[in-house]
């Protein structure tokens, strides 16, 4: 067969485009770590890194969602450390205010202080993030939780809602706490029931909190405690007493009379539940013991400051009120203390449940790279070899071309 020219110098210049081009891809192919640069070098693994890329790409957001959830109850939760320390202060220097040697001047000197708290109090529950959200406001974010009412209290502004963030595929978690569930939910008493005395006794009887026996037996009803006679010959002196039962349901009200009580002893003519009276109780004096309702923080430390700031000097009664109040107040401060540790609780919990959503996440992240490494990825040592080969191949094909394209009869005339 016979042989042009022409085809000699057409199939060199097409042997060395071709391998021009294989080496041109393995080249590209270095530069961009993969092996497959177009869906037609393999359309089966090009369907293959959409679908896992598109996944990747929405457990990455779950990823950060929950690197940004994290970082909101990080911040409330120190918050909630930060009240925790500052409401245990509080209670201290409630116990420091029934110190029965401290003067008014004193009492009144602890009064400015814990106003003082109580105004870092309301900074507290009006903290707000990076964004100026505000943590404690509910839904409304951009809404401050709590203002300050014309008559001195504090109002709440917010909702009881609390933000969600996606931070899964079927699992939304909570970045915030409605202030009404951190701050105002509180129940006031041991939980049950409230005690307290009439603000126009003149004797020195102090009633305790009270304890509950039997929540089953509890009737949730209204009683008045009215002291008819004092009996202070035997000490401790044994006083008797009415006992007023007011059903709110109904109003109506049924009165047993003729108890007696002594002085520090358990009474417990009311079902499910026991409390004491300390001192001496004059005549016509009352005690009541009502059920526990919901009261706020700020309201229970600005009753405080109005127990601390009340002077007693020369007056046992107005101390035996002064103890009455500060009993109350500790009671209501530990609810308070009690009630912030469940939401920390609840925030720590939400807390870890994100770090697990996160381990989790980071290793179908490394799975998600391993498939795309495995579908498109390329393998450099085998790259590197087979480019240098194709050099050397093109090196080759480039010499023999010069070579081939010099032969000519000509040579030989």
């Amino acid at each position: 067969m016979r042989i042009s020219s022409s085809q000699i110098f057409d199939a060199g210049v097409a042997g060395m485009q071709r391998i021009q081009s294989a080496l041109y891809n393995t080249q590209n192919q270095l530069d961009a770590n993969r092996r497959v640069l177009t869906p037609s070098d393999d359309p089966v693994a090009s369907a293959q890194e959409l679908i896992t890329t598109q996944s990747q790409s929405v457990n990455q957001q779950y990823l950060e969602n929950q690197g940004d959830a994290g970082n909101r109850l990080a911040l409330e939760e120190d918050r909630l450390s930060s009240l925790v320390d500052l409401v245990q202060y509080i209670r201290e220097r409630a116990v420091d205010a029934g110190n029965a040697s401290y003067s008014d001047k004193q009492r009144a000197s602890i009064a400015t202080d814990l106003q003082q708290q109580l105004e870092q109090l309301k900074g507290l529950a009006n903290s707000a993030d990076a964004q100026g959200l505000y943590l404690f406001s509910g839904y409304q974010g951009s809404t401050q939780p709590f203002v300050t009412t014309a008559s001195g209290t504090v109002q709440y502004v917010g909702d009881d809602g609390q933000r969600q963030l996606q931070v899964g595929a079927s699992r939304d978690i909570s970045i915030s706490d409605s202030g009404l569930d951190v701050f105002a939910r509180i129940r006031n008493g041991n939980g049950t029931f409230v005690t307290g005395g009439g603000a126009s006794n003149t004797g020195t009887g102090v009633i305790d909190a009270g304890s509950v026996l039997n929540p089953a037996a509890w009737t949730g009803h209204s009683y008045s405690l009215s002291v008819t006679s004092v009996n202070s010959a035997v000490s401790p002196p044994v006083s008797t007493y009415s006992l007023t039962d007011t059903d709110p349901a109904t109003g109506a009200s049924t009165v047993t009379a003729g108890l007696n009580f002594t002085a520090g002893a358990a009474i417990t003519q009311i079902p499910g539940i026991n409390f004491s009276i300390k001192g001496t109780p004059t005549v016509g004096d009352t005690f009541s013991v009502t059920p526990s309702t919901s009261q706020s923080l700020f309201a229970t430390v600005q009753s405080l400051i109005n127990t601390v700031n009340t002077p007693i000097a020369g007056n046992t009664a107005a101390g035996a009120q002064l103890q009455i109040g500060l009993s109350g107040s500790l009671v209501n401060l530990d609810q308070a203390l009690s009630n912030l540790g469940r939401v920390q609780a609840t925030v720590g919990s939400r807390r870890s449940e994100l770090q697990s959503l996160t381990d989790l996440g980071t290793d179908v992240n490394l799975n998600y790279t391993k498939r795309l490494n495995d579908l498109v990825g390329l393998d450099q040592v085998s790259a590197i070899s087979l480019f240098t080969q194709q050099q050397i191949q093109l090196q080759a094909a480039q010499k023999s071309y010069v070579q081939i394209s010099g032969l000519s009869l000509f040579n030989y005339l």
